[in-house]
C-alpha cells in the first residue's frame, strides 16, 4: 500500500468512488504511460539477460479466464508464471515436493514494480515457482469497478489457475503485500469456509499487514479531518471497502506467517501487532510474527533485503510441511 496524502485528500464530501481511488490508487504506475502497459517482455522490468534465476525462457506471460460469475466473459486477469532454474522451463503438473508462491500485491502500479520483481528473485533463488498477477484494474488486466468482492474473486482465479494447470500435489503459498495481506486472508478464509478447510493452500505469508481498513485510513490526517463530519467507516462499509484482516484470519486453517517492519511509515507496526493479538485471541494458534527492526531501515517494500528473510521463509516452508507451526512472535 503506498501512502495517499499526495493525493487529492477526502473532504465533506467524501464520497465511496474518491476513497476507492485513494486506497487503491490504481492511477498511479510509471511509467504513467500507456495507461495499459506492455508486460508480455519481462525483460523490459528489470529481468536481465545475465541473471541466471531470470532466464526469460523460464518466464511466461499469460492472462487468467474471469472469475467465475463475472459477466463480462471477456474480462482477464494479466499474470506471470515464473519457473525456477531446476525446473523443465514448461508450465506443466508439479509434485509434492515443489513449491508454487501466489504473490498478491499491495495497491498502485503493477507486478513490475521494482521492489515486487526484486521479491520474486528472491522465491526464484530458493527454487520456488512463482505466480504474480494484475488483479483487473491494474496493470493490462481488463478495468473493472474495484473493490474488495473483484479483487478477492481474482485472486481466487488465480489459485485455481495453480490447481488446473499445475496439479493438487504442489505445495501453494500464498503470499500478500499490503493491501494484498487483507486480499490473501479473504480470499483464502472464504476458501476455507467453503471446502471446511480442505482448500488447496498449505501455507500464507502476510508482509506489512493492517488490521482493517478503516484503521489503516485513520493514520492520514486528511482521514482523520474527513471523520468530523462524515463517517468514514460507513462509507467503507457501503463501497465495499472494509478489507477486515481481523474477521478473516481467524477462519484461515493454514499456518500464517506474519512479517513487518517497526519503521513502516504506510501501514504503522501497530496495525500489525493489533491483527497479531486479535487473530490469536480468536483462537488462530498456527501463526508467527517476526518482526525487522526499524534500524535496518527495510520500511514498507524493502524486507526483501533482510537477511534472514530467506530463513524465516525456508523455515516456514520446511513447517508447513511438517505441521509443526506454533504461535509465537
Amino acid at each position: 500500500m503506498s501512502s495517499p496524502s499526495s493525493a487529492t485528500p477526502p473532504c465533506p464530501g467524501l464520497s465511496g468512488s474518491l476513497l476507492q481511488q485513494l486506497i487503491f490508487i490504481p492511477w498511479v504506475q510509471y511509467p504513467p504511460f500507456p495507461r495499459v502497459p506492455d508486460l508480455s517482455d519481462p525483460a523490459k522490468f528489470s529481468f536481465t539477460q545475465g541473471e541466471e534465476n531470470f532466464d526469460l525462457s523460464n518466464i511466461s506471460h499469460l492472462f487468467i479466464s474471469s472469475p467465475v460469475g463475472t459477466t463480462d466473459s471477456t474480462s482477464r486477469i494479466g499474470a506471470w508464471y515464473m519457473l525456477p532454474t531446476k525446473s523443465s522451463g514448461k508450465v506443466e503438473p508439479l509434485s509434492s515436493s515443489d513449491t508454487v508462491i501466489l504473490y498478491l500485491h499491495g495497491n498502485a502500479s503493477n507486478r513490475a514494480q521494482p521492489h515486487r520483481v526484486a521479491l520474486y528473485k528472491v522465491f526464484l533463488a530458493m527454487g520456488f515457482y512463482v505466480l504474480a498477477i494484475d488483479y483487473r484494474g491494474f496493470g493490462d488486466s481488463s478495468p473493472v469497478d474495484l473493490k474488495e468482492e473483484t479483487v478477492v474473486a481474482d485472486a481466487r482465479a488465480a489459485l485455481g489457475w495453480i490447481t488446473s494447470k499445475l496439479g493438487e500435489k504442489v505445495k501453494v503459498l500464498v503470499w500478500g503485500h499490503s493491501l494484498g495481506t487483507s486480499i490473501a486472508s479473504h480470499m483464502v478464509a472464504d476458501f476455507d469456509l467453503e471446502t471446511g478447510g480442505n482448500s488447496s493452500v498449505g501455507g500464507l505469508v502476510l508482509e506489512s499487514p493492517f488490521n482493517n481498513m478503516k484503521d489503516e485510513v485513520m493514520t492520514f490526517k486528511a482521514a482523520k479531518a474527513a471523520q468530523m463530519v462524515v463517517d468514514i467507516g460507513s462509507v467503507l462499509q457501503t463501497s465495499d471497502l472494509c478489507f477486515e484482516s481481523e474477521k478473516w484470519l481467524p477462519a484461515v486453517r493454514c499456518p500464517v506467517l506474519m512479517m513487518h517492519a517497526e519503521d513502516d511509515k504506510v501501514v504503522p507496526y501497530n496495525l500489525a501487532t493489533n491483527l497479531h493479538k486479535e487473530a490469536v485471541d480468536a483462537g488462530k494458534e498456527n501463526i508467527r510474527f517476526v518482526t525487522f527492526s526499524g534500524e535496518l531501515g527495510l520500511g514498507h517494500t524493502d524486507l526483501y533485503l533482510a537477511d534472514t528473510l530467506k530463513e524465516e521463509l525456508a523455515r516456514f516452508v520446511e513447517e508447513v510441511g511438517k505441521g509443526l507451526l506454533e504461535s509465537s512472535t
